[in-house]
């Protein structure tokens, strides 16, 4: 009897090694992969916010060239409204003078 309980706690002992070896292998790849992700996790953000500035890089300078459009068009209308006012101012002169024909 004495010899199969020292068998029996032998087993047990062995098999609970085995588990703690087995679950510290364990343990050890989930740490590395979680080391790997993270890794990777920083990589990628500091890759968006690249990307990110580049884009509002390049919104800026869209924004630039459409203020400067708007600057164009604007100066072109104040030309135009100018030129209607005088041609208002032309045409309410000439209704006021009837023209008078020589022949």
């Amino acid at each position: 009897m004495k010899k199969e309980v020292i068998a029996t706690l032998l087993a047990v002992s062995v098999q609970f090694f085995a588990v703690v070896w087995y679950i510290s292998k364990l343990d050890s790849k989930v740490n590395i992969l979680y080391d790997k992700f993270e890794k990777e996790s920083d990589m990628e953000v500091v890759e968006n916010q690249v990307k990110m500035k580049l884009d509002l890089e390049n919104l800026m300078k869209e924004m630039k060239q459409i203020k400067k459009q708007l600057r164009e068009e604007n100066n072109k209308n104040k030309e135009i409204m100018e030129q209607h006012e005088d041609i208002y101012k032309l045409l309410q002169e000439s209704t006021s003078n009837p023209p008078s024909y020589n022949y």
